[in-house]
């Protein structure tokens, strides 16, 4: 994607163009001024998995969406069919919160990590463990999506690189506070990480060397979570909504209202040049960070959870008052409120072609809910 000629960096922070579009919340309520939530408040979602006891921290689709693994707050995690929420095999033997759980770039594997820092891959066809490893407090774990690598960032600070089954490792060094985000670039090369201090680095992943390092503009507050353009030239951090040059690390815009100190979430999208921030306020706003400008925000009656992108412009937004609204982000208008559970979103994963939607829930369920995507 190109993301044009940087014209948009040379204007100033101060400087952004605001173009309000319909209000999503005018939406929300038909003539009569009754709610529309209320109206909808039915189970739409196609199929609910319910073996979970308590909350349900995480879920993913495997690619061609036929299988799901979920982790929760009992200390378990399940792989189980799309088809008919029926159980593959249960991932057993984690000792706190299962917080993270994906799999590998062919679905040959399922990885399943806790908050005390067990980690456990499994062979999905065989439906048995193949490898463990037992370390820090875990902060984050994510699969290489080009190969048989398992990365994981922990509370010290260090970031753990294992070649899968063979357990070989690499660490990327701490600096003394803890890491808490990370995403491999499309190259699968680098490696971008977020750190409690606030710092930002950029690692090589072959060598293990830092590349850059945040020297100024450092975000105030811990980098909670992170994303990168497709093309890998701009990646943006939350709770600060700062933007940043992937090459070099320098700051190239800040995107909060003048009402905002921080944001939840962020997510790009990067085939239509635009960015979306969610805040626990409920401010939503989707930016145009070509042109430096915001197109449009609303404030939801509700904490904003989690934001996923999917095809035509649709953004999915999960919320604390258990829907998830789906929004036309380029009209501005709320396109459908997926109802059906009853606590908090905590989490959202969409299938490879945008058909799906997987939700988890504080409720202990996770839902899939079919996209209207005409």
């Amino acid at each position: 994607m190109d993301v044009g000629d940087g014209e948009f960096l040379e204007e100033g922070i101060d400087d952004l163009e605001v173009v309000y579009l319909e209000d999503l919340e005018e939406v929300v309520f038909n003539e009569d001024g009754e709610d529309l939530i209320q109206q909808q408040a039915v189970d739409l979602a196609r199929l609910t998995f319910s073996k979970h006891s308590t909350s349900v921290f995480t879920g993913a689709f495997n690619k061609n969406g036929s299988l799901v693994v979920t982790g929760g707050e009992d200390d378990m995690a399940y792989v189980w069919s799309t088809e008919n929420a029926e159980i593959l095999f249960e991932c057993t033997g984690h000792k706190d919160s299962v917080t993270e759980a994906g799999f590998n770039f062919n679905d040959q594997f399922v990885a399943t990590g806790d908050m005390s820092g067990l980690i456990q891959v499994w062979n999905v066809q065989q439906k048995k463990l193949v490898w463990c490893y037992e370390g820090d407090d875990m902060e984050w774990l994510i699969w290489h999506h080009m190969a048989n690598v398992l990365i994981s960032g922990s509370a010290s600070g260090d970031i753990y690189i294992w070649q899968i089954p063979q357990g070989n490792c690499k660490v990327l060094p701490s600096h003394g506070t803890s890491t808490l985000c990370g995403k491999i670039l499309l190259d699968g090369k680098r490696l971008l990480a977020g750190y409690s201090d606030g710092q930002v680095r950029l690692w090589d992943l072959k060598s293990g060397e830092m590349l850059w390092q945040l020297t100024s503009n450092i975000p105030v507050k811990a980098v909670t979570s992170l994303d990168i353009t497709g093309d890998a030239y701009l990646c943006v951090v939350a709770p600060s909504a700062q933007l940043f040059k992937v090459a070099d690390g320098t700051q190239t815009a800040s995107y909060l209202t003048t009402d905002e100190t921080e944001v939840e979430v962020v997510a790009f999208n990067s085939e239509s040049g635009m960015l979306a921030t969610g805040a626990i306020s409920g401010k939503l706003c989707v930016w145009d960070y070509k042109k430096n400008n915001l197109r449009h925000e609303t404030k939801l009656d509700t904490s904003i959870t989690t934001i996923k992108w999917g095809l035509n412009d649709r953004m999915f937004v999960g919320c604390t008052d258990s829907c998830i609204y789906v929004c036309d982000a380029r009209s501005g208008t709320l396109v459908e409120v997926l109802t059906g559970h009853n606590a908090n979103i905590l989490s959202l994963s969409l299938t490879n072609d945008c058909s799906s939607v997987l939700s988890t829930s504080d409720d202990a369920t996770a839902k899939i809910f079919v996209i209207k995507n005409d």
